[in-house]
């Protein structure tokens, strides 16, 4: 959590690069550590849980330096003289919609893996491994969101809206642009990339049925998180929540069980890409909508 923050607070001033480097930081020794502790010490599951927290706590002291080295460029202390509570709400209304993202993404994930477990072990084990697959393109679509959100944020604060709907939609472009040619690699490859994971031939032959339908949603997932983030960015930490709340609960959850019911295992794999066919238009609806009701005074460009 600390390195998390850390990273991000050091983009939103301006420090991409330092804050790219501290998380490839810890990723690159997490990855290093994994095979080192699980086999050459045999620790199995408990090396690869001490990789994770090595690399973790080595992220926040790489921060740290940054942090040291950057005095006088940054807005950041860690002197507890400087601790406040004071922006603590204008904090958490924008943060929701990440909290709620994050929560009911998850929840979403338990109620799947639950219902498909009815099916037996190996649905399981294919969704968790599709799951892993297809996750891909939306950590990029994601890193994209922490990359533009400062950028939002500057120009929507600056009243530059004509600059700052163009970073907007140059990065949802490149978002389904690339989501568009995962979707291709999938379908292509998805039993090669199934039996990298597992070789178990049941195993890989399902989740390649899965990946095959499951990466259809990737391109509309990214738009959707995108459009969300942009308002987040923009301050309307309302809007953002709404937004995720009805893509992760209110639909996905209650679809999950409606398609289990009536069509089965493989009904459920369609969820998302449902979920997300309707949701497009209404965050779409909604980002229209928060540009229409804008102060009058607000939409001179400076």
């Amino acid at each position: 959590m600390v390195s998390l923050a850390l990273g991000h607070l050091l983009r939103s001033e301006g420090h991409a690069r330092e804050a790219s480097a501290g998380m490839m930081f810890g990723g690159i020794l997490n990855v290093i550590l994994d095979p080192i502790l699980i086999f050459g010490f045999r620790l199995d599951v408990a090396g690869a849980a001490i990789a994770t927290a090595c690399s973790n706590a080595a992220s926040v002291v790489f921060f740290a330096g940054a942090y040291l080295r950057l005095r006088g460029h940054t807005a950041v202390s860690f002197w507890p003289q400087y601790f406040t509570f004071r922006y603590v709400g204008p904090i958490f209304s924008v943060g929701l919609a990440s909290a709620l993202a994050t929560a009911l993404g998850n929840a979403s994930n338990m109620v799947m893996v639950h219902l498909a477990s009815g099916y037996g072990d190996i649905p399981v084990a294919a969704y968790g491994i599709v799951k892993r697959i297809d996750q891909f393109p939306l950590n990029v679509s994601m890193g994209l969101c922490q990359g533009f959100m400062p950028l939002v944020g500057y120009n929507y604060a600056a009243r530059n809206y004509d600059r700052m709907r163009s970073v907007s939609y140059f990065s949802w472009k490149t978002a389904l642009i690339f989501s568009a040619c995962c979707v291709a690699c999938f379908a292509v490859f998805a039993p090669q990339l199934l039996h990298l994971f597992i070789p178990e031939a049941e195993t890989s032959a399902l989740g390649a049925s899965f990946l095959r339908i499951a990466c259809l949603a990737v391109p509309l997932t990214a738009v959707n998180f995108l459009i969300s983030y942009t308002l987040q960015a923009m301050g309307k930490g309302v809007q953002s929540a709404i937004l995720t709340a009805c893509r992760q609960g209110l639909l996905n959850i209650p679809l999950l069980i409606l398609m289990d019911v009536t069509i089965g295992l493989y009904g459920m794999i369609w969820t998302q890409l449902v979920v997300e066919v309707i949701m497009l238009p209404v965050s779409l609806g909604m980002y229209r909508s928060t540009f229409r009701h804008l102060p009058p005074a607000e939409q001179a460009s400076v």
